[in-house]
């Protein structure tokens, strides 16, 4: 007789059945201890345990839907169960984060679950002795403030682990906490006013915010993955170095930001570096686009190209300005973006240019902005000597791959 094959593998199979056991043994011995409370409090623990573990992609990466439950049980549930809940929660995910990654890395999630979780507990305990009541709104505000403090610290946790260039803006995280805030409140308010069967319901909202940031994601990628295949074109057609535009959008990134540029400025001066070469694909002759002399008219044809997309109708703009003597297009960004391509048609794959193409940049530039930038890219290289290595890095899978299509079709 065939035995019918189980949809996951042999060693996730054997970590399921270890998480099953353990979370067992821990329900059966809380029990012995609190009774049928003591069952709801495991089982609390390892819904809160899955809530970590089931994560949603979004603008500033992973983000446990967990966190949302979290909050909300701080606030209903009085200190001395919180914390055994919450942590026996986080001891069963244990096993499974150690199957996926190293024990530091382990370690580091928990960390970057735990103090948030437990800070928030705190900052509930004192909001319930300054504004003491059990009604929905003093609930809310319960939940305004402990989520605060939770989603403060989760920020900072993220900004410290990761690298000073990826830097995460509360402008980009405020959307992305916002919506588990506010499931957080309906759940917290829905076992208030009806108890455990509506506040779960009320957590089916929350588990479409992750199908929903899921497709935020993917469309985040296909729009990433397009303006790439966009930007390889010239380089393809051998108009321009390849790497050119990922080297480019690299420097454009840097003097954005260093220029105390918008996020949304800084994406769209990112986007412009890669596409900024795209209307020399118009002229017949690469090599006569490599040369040609009248920037401002590829310029011009580039941005028609990309105004006709629709989605990329600013870029295009910007794509003008770069080379345009029109005073309405002198900008920050593009100095930024001017800035940032001249000096990768310079430095290319050779750090030990950089010297003498700052001083070249710099000498060329003719309206304050683009001073600006270059005085920008100065003090970033100062700060960050390893830009122009992590700029060449960045666009090195671009030329590996135009070296091992031009070797398959040789």
């Amino acid at each position: 007789m065939k035995v019918p094959t189980l949809p996951f593998p042999t060693h996730e199979r054997r970590l399921a059945v270890e998480v099953l056991v353990v979370a067992s043994a821990a329900l059966a011995l809380i029990a012995q201890v609190r009774g049928l409370e003591g069952l709801t409090l495991g089982g609390l623990a390892l819904l809160t345990g899955a809530g970590f573990l089931l994560t949603a992609r979004t603008p500033i990466g992973t983000i446990p839907l967990g966190d949302a439950l979290v909050i909300a049980l701080a606030c209903l549930m009085p200190a001395a169960s919180f914390f055994p809940v919450v942590s026996l929660g986080l001891l069963a995910t244990v096993p499974v984060l150690l199957s996926r990654y190293d024990a530091a890395d382990t370690g580091k999630r928990i960390l970057q679950w735990a103090t948030p979780s437990f800070a928030s507990a705190g900052a509930a305990v004192l909001t319930r002795l300054v504004v003491p009541g059990t009604s929905p709104l003093r609930t809310l505000v319960d939940v305004t403030v402990a989520g605060g403090v939770f989603f403060g610290i989760d920020l900072l946790l993220r900004n410290w682990r990761a690298p000073r260039r990826a830097t995460i803006r509360l402008r980009l995280a405020a959307p992305v906490y916002l919506s588990l805030l506010c499931a957080a409140g309906l759940v917290a308010v829905a076992y208030l006013r009806e108890g455990v069967g509506t506040a779960l319901v009320a957590v089916l909202p929350l588990v479409l915010t992750r199908f929903a940031f899921d497709r935020y994601a993917a469309a985040q990628a296909a729009y990433q993955q397009t303006i790439k295949a966009l930007s390889i074109v010239p380089e393809v057609a051998g108009v321009t170095p390849l790497g050119h535009g990922e080297r480019s959008a690299v420097y454009a990134v840097a003097i954005s930001r260093r220029l105390a540029l918008g996020e949304e400025s800084v994406e769209r001066a990112a986007t412009a570096a890669r596409l900024h070469h795209i209307g020399y694909v118009t002229v017949d002759e690469p090599q006569e686009a490599a040369h040609a002399g009248d920037r401002r008219m590829l310029s011009g044809l580039g941005a028609d190209i990309l105004r006709q997309t629709r989605f990329l109708s600013d870029v295009g703009d910007l794509v003008e300005g770069i080379h345009s003597t029109h005073p309405r297009f002198h900008t920050r960004e593009a100095g930024a973006v001017r800035v940032a391509t001249t000096f990768d048609d310079l430095v290319l794959e050779d750090p030990s240019r950089v010297a003498g193409a700052l001083a070249l940049v710099g000498a060329a530039q003719q309206d304050a902005y683009g001073s600006a930038a270059v005085l920008a890219l100065r003090l970033v290289l100062e700060e960050d000597p390893e830009l122009v290595d992590r700029a060449i890095a960045n666009a090195a899978p671009v030329i590996e791959a135009a070296d091992a299509s031009s070797v398959a079709h040789g």
